[in-house]
């Protein structure tokens, strides 16, 4: 018995979302039909596929296997289906995008809607996490990040740039002084992003002159908003991109006349094996292309 192609992505985006309530609820099924077209085809592979609670839904290391395999072959479905019909411009089907938690919030999900209102069957999963996530794990279409990538088989666009700033609060400043030259740094206590994804190490330059910087720190914090309610307090000297700031005046930029380096904007994408990427993909990444262009990061 040949299984329905609908079964086969059902169980993909099982396995995306976690939970078949969920499924249930963007299918506007019951949660019952979900279950037993699960059930028929496990019953087809003779295999386990979804290890089932009242809440959440994880996949077998068999289904893990079944998921990577069978999500490469519908994407390149898909893929071909789009390039046969002509719909290459068309976004369509579910796009699932992660980002850090305050740039995704002021910027991707404000574009991402933007998307949607030209495209009216493509359906959106904004994941705001500042880990990062697996793509192929986690069935991730894009992924937007900030800094230096690691090596990895994922394809990535340049998006551009974020300039830096160092940042205090008056407090601060006035307990421990106002560095006028990078040298003064080391003797200040920093509040970094995470010890393991951060580098302890800044070069500013002036014309000439360059001096790399060690950032002192014994508190380190993987969520931007408490950093800045900390530094704010006046914990220590923080190494922030510039637009995180907006119109938040409580914080005094330090050695403004020093040119600090910038960090780069990705976003990280899979294509299929054949090299094929999605209409919904590729749509995407232009759209938030053109967005940074036209705001100053």
């Amino acid at each position: 018995m040949k299984t329905n192609i609908d079964d086969l992505k059902l169980f993909l985006r099982i396995v995306e979302a976690g939970s078949l309530r969920q499924v249930a609820i963007e299918t506007m099924s019951e949660p019952s039909t979900i279950s037993r077209r699960l059930q028929n085809l496990e019953t087809r592979l003779n295999a386990k596929l979804i290890e089932r609670s009242k809440v959440h839904s994880y996949p077998t290391e068999t289904g893990k296997r079944y998921y990577t395999r069978l999500k490469s072959i519908i994407e390149d479905m898909d893929l071909l289906e789009e390039e046969i019909s002509g719909d290459v411009n068309i976004a369509s089907g579910v796009l699932r995008v992660t980002s850090p938690v305050d740039f995704g919030a002021k910027y991707i999900a404000p574009w991402l809607a933007e998307l949607q209102n030209t495209h009216k069957d493509l359906k959106a999963e904004l994941l705001l996490s500042d880990q990062f996530v697996n793509l192929v794990e986690e069935g991730v279409d894009v992924a937007i990040r900030i800094g230096e990538l690691p090596d990895s088989s994922m394809r990535a666009k340049p998006l551009g740039t974020m300039s830096m700033t160092l940042i205090a609060s008056q407090s601060y400043i006035d307990n421990h002084g106002i560095p006028t030259h990078p040298n003064e740094l080391s003797d200040h206590e920093f509040v970094l992003y995470n010890w393991l994804k951060t580098p302890t190490h800044i070069t500013l330059k002036h014309g000439d002159e360059e001096h790399k910087v060690h950032m002192k720190s014994r508190f380190a914090i993987n969520n931007v908003g408490a950093i800045l309610n900390v530094v704010a307090q006046g914990a220590g000297i923080h190494y922030v991109p510039r637009w995180i700031l907006g119109d938040k005046h409580e914080f005094v930029e330090l050695l403004t006349d020093w040119d600090m380096v910038s960090f780069p904007l990705n976003a990280l994408y899979k294509t299929s094996e054949v090299g094929y990427l999605p209409a919904k993909t590729r749509l995407f990444i232009d759209h938030i292309a053109d967005r940074v262009n036209s705001i100053k990061l």
